[in-house]
């Protein structure tokens, strides 16, 4: 997998230009991750009017989810205990990877930087011969970036 996924709890003030050294300190979880799910989603408002028989929009609000499921490592436990109920921070997602070490995205590469906090923390059933995970949810405060340049 090509992929880069971090956290850290640190918030860069630019979300849509976060700097390599922000990224290049976040904890990265990419070897933890089962999947991720990071959508954004919007409506439109109509807008009549009288004299006009096609009905126009205007981009309406919009609402953000991210949920990721990962495993447990047993020796170090990395991502459960980084990420317990209510921490807050940025995931930093590179789908393809970026062109540093170990697929980090450095200057000019583009992420995304989604905000959040943890809502709960799941972990899964327990049974023989099974990896363990945990689900985490996240709430979504800010406008995820989804075409965000790191910067120099």
């Amino acid at each position: 997998q090509n992929c880069y996924i971090a956290f850290s709890t640190t918030v860069p003030a630019n979300l849509a230009a976060p700097t390599a050294l922000q990224v290049s300190a976040a904890i990265d979880l990419t070897d933890f991750i089962i999947s991720l799910t990071a959508s954004a989603q919007g409506n439109a408002v109509p807008t009549p009017r009288l004299r006009r028989l096609f009905e126009t929009t205007i981009p309406g609000t919009s609402s953000a989810s991210f949920s990721v499921e990962m495993y447990r490592d047993s020796a170090t436990d990395t991502a459960w205990d980084l990420l317990p109920r209510d921490t807050a921070g940025v995931f930093y997602i590179s789908r393809f990877g970026g062109t540093g070490a170990n697929k980090l995205p450095v200057a000019t590469n583009k992420v995304e930087v989604w905000e959040g906090r943890v809502v709960s923390r799941a972990g899964s059933a327990m049974s023989s011969n099974t990896a363990q995970t945990f689900t985490l949810p996240c709430s979504v405060p800010n406008d995820p970036a989804d075409g965000a340049i790191v910067a120099a």
